[in-house]
């Protein structure tokens, strides 16, 4: 984006410029998985590159950290916008690798290492080198790079694997390709194509995941002229056929093979933001009875009962409408926010990836982390209820997320945790995106340069990005807002110029301060060895009937205060109703009922018998573990350490041999942090 400059600078300027106060430099080191000394080499080429643009240079103040001014950041926009014709960029490997592997899949001309050296201006050593990075990165989809003389590289392989790694990668690179800083095809075909693509995109009434269409006009301009063998033996080409979008695209590439039509329909139909249209399947088909088997399973192995129950189903449902075609014919592999979901989400995940194994089971298909993740998001969106304040001076915030439907939702629920007062949170595609608006904040997760009110986070939040939120939501509040200009009203007697500005920005950073203590996380509460102290360890050696033992692995809960009788009564109701729905797998039971069936306060037991207990439905279960939630998050780390622990037989096989209570815990506690390490 920012041409001489590498990635990381790039990304470290635009959180500056973005951040709505003070950037500290150890937290922009966190977030970026470096040192302190790398982001202080990383702001010295900054201020290099801003001294040749005539701007002002960016200073840590010491305790506060760096910020810019709104003069610095509306010169670095505008020099931005005087540069878009220059070439010069300094990729980095990952980059470089990308380029390389999309240029092969959709070239129309051998390629030759002279090639790869011209599109990403670097020595042929360090090409050399790329290749390698390219070689051992097919390799995970079992593709092989080879070179012939006469032919130059090219990847040999399954052509529905090649063209899903470049489906996969070259979304990434689009912005180059825009700015005209590489050129890996023929760019006036390509535009061509794209502006037909956006036309059917109009006549459909959707909107395309961003960079979907230049993906595929990209794409389509490579494939006119050539006979690429795609195996669609099990495929319902009747089902294709009969859709709007193949119709579409017969109208509008009538060259195409007949297969290639199909293939060009089906990422128009796995791509979109929104639901698939009911010609193709109605909304009580197969994938709402998955999305709903889905939820349950959910819904079983956390704990949580979802207040919009329907809503989320029909969500789901929505995603695997459109995914449905991912998984049977493999047009798409990968997930560009799959580390940051892994890492922000792990317990979500976790949960996620363990209720898709019925899924994986009823659809016959396995399920990829990649999807997995998109999934997690939808189930994420739905678990904070909170109730926005009522304010009669209303704070209102759009979010602008073109990374699809689910990371809008749950973009849009985290500000919803995070600013209860405001009065609306929309989310708005970005093509209905418009300069002239009357919200206080907006969120977007792509750059907006016009945008006075903006504030850029990741797809996925980072805490810093939670931080900026606060921040800017609580300087937009009107009673904030008008008790600060008050301030500065009167100080403008006495401060002219700069310093009023100064100290406007000084005012705003420290009502910031005062309100963001600490970087806000989500609370999925504590590890499970936590709460098993104080007899909540239980160990009986006699024989029991199943009610007998629900009653004996929920009194220590009894006895705590943290439930009543009646939840006791509901567990055993539920269990004659629901049969082995509380069984998390061979011999563990987890025993709950819901919220509102006289639960006081979070907490959990752990019951082991020597005797075998024997449940209504014949299975038998040795391991009780007691369950009372207070709300939809506090109990989530609990269970995935369950999960964790439980699904290893051995695990199980050496808690019920132990006779002591304390010998119990202590092994719970060294399993936990061995599998945390």
């Amino acid at each position: 984006m920012y041409f001489n400059l590498d990635k990381r600078c790039q990304e470290i300027l635009q959180r500056i410029m973005y951040a709505g106060g003070y950037l500290k430099i150890q937290d922009i080191a966190q977030e970026m998985h470096v040192s302190r000394r790398s982001v202080y080499y990383d702001i010295s080429k900054i201020n290099e590159w801003l001294q040749e643009q005539g701007i002002d240079t960016l200073v840590a103040e010491r305790n506060k950290g760096i910020s810019i001014s709104h003069q610095q950041v509306q010169q670095i926009q505008d020099v931005f916008a005087h540069m878009e014709d220059m070439i010069y960029h300094v990729f980095t490997p990952e980059e470089r690798m990308h380029i390389i592997i999309c240029a092969i899949i959709v070239r129309s001309k051998p390629l030759y290492i002279e090639d790869f050296m011209e599109i990403c201006q670097v020595s042929r050593n360090t090409i050399i080198n790329d290749l390698k990075s390219v070689t051992s990165f097919l390799d995970l989809y079992t593709l092989k790079l080879i070179y012939d003389m006469k032919e130059g590289y090219r990847i040999r392989g399954d052509s529905i694997k090649r063209r899903a790694v470049y489906f996969m990668l070259f979304p990434s690179l689009w912005n180059y390709e825009k700015r005209k800083i590489i050129q890996i095809g023929d760019d006036e075909r390509m535009h061509e194509i794209w502006h037909t693509l956006k036309d059917i995109e109009k006549k459909l009434h959707v909107e395309f995941t961003s960079g979907v269409l230049p993906t595929l006009a990209l794409f389509i301009s490579c494939v006119e002229h050539r006979n690429d063998v795609l195996d669609f033996h099990d495929m319902d080409k009747e089902e294709i056929v009969s859709t709007k979008e193949y119709a579409l695209v017969q109208e509008y590439f009538p060259q195409l093979k007949a297969d290639e039509k199909i293939y060009i329909t089906l990422h128009l139909l796995g791509s979109r933001l929104q639901t698939i249209p009911m010609n193709i399947m109605n909304e009580q088909g197969e994938t709402y009875f998955y999305a709903q088997d889905l939820v349950n399973e959910f819904e079983r192995l956390s704990c949580i009962y979802f207040n919009r129950r329907e809503e989320l189903i029909q969500a789901i449902n929505a995603h695997l409408k459109t995914s449905l075609y991912r998984y049977k014919y493999g047009i798409q592999l990968g997930n560009p926010l799959l580390d940051s979901i892994k890492t922000e989400y792990d317990e979500l995940f976790e949960l996620t990836r363990k209720s898709c194994s019925r899924l994986e089971n009823e659809m016959g298909c396995l399920i990829s982390d990649a999807e997995v993740a998109y999934l997690t998001l939808h189930f994420g969106a739905f678990l904070n209820s909170n109730q926005r304040k009522t304010n009669q001076n209303s704070l209102k915030i759009a979010i602008i997320c073109p990374n699809g439907i689910g990371t809008g939702n749950m973009l849009r629920s985290e500000v919803a945790s995070l600013v209860p007062q405001a009065t609306e949170i929309r989310n708005i595609p970005l093509s209905q995106y418009n300069e002239d608006h009357n919200y206080d904040v907006v969120i977007s997760t792509v750059v907006l340069p016009k945008e006075r009110k903006l504030i850029v986070v990741h797809p996925i939040l980072t805490d810093q990005d939670r931080v900026t939120i606060l921040r800017k939501c609580i300087a937009s509040e009107p009673a904030e807002n008008m008790q600060i200009q008050e301030i500065v009203r009167l100080a403008s007697r006495y401060i002219k110029g700069e310093k009023l500005d100064a100290f406007q920005q000084d005012l705003h950073e420290y009502y910031s301060k005062l309100q963001i203590p600490s970087v806000p996380s989500r609370n999925y509460g504590k590890q499970l060895y936590n709460y098993l102290g104080n007899d909540h360890i239980q160990i009986y050696k006699e024989h029991y009937d199943w009610k007998e033992a629900i009653q004996l692995s929920c009194q220590p809960l009894l006895n705590a205060g943290s439930i009543d009788s009646q939840y006791i009564d509901a567990i055993l109701s539920d269990q004659e109703q629901k049969g082995l729905s509380m069984f998390l797998g061979d011999g563990l039971v987890l025993a709950h009922a819901a919220i509102d069936k006289g639960v006081h306060h979070l907490d959990v037991a752990l019951t082991t018998f020597q005797q075998p207990v024997i449940f209504p439905n014949g299975q038998k279960a040795q391991i009780i573990i007691a369950l009372c939630a207070e709300d939809q998050t506090k109990h989530i780390r609990i269970l995935k350490d369950v999960l964790d622990i439980f699904s290893k037989k051995k695990n199980k096989d050496h808690l019920i041999s132990l006779s002591d209570p304390k010998e119990v815990y202590a092994y719970l506690k060294e399993i936990t942090n061995h599998e945390i390490a």
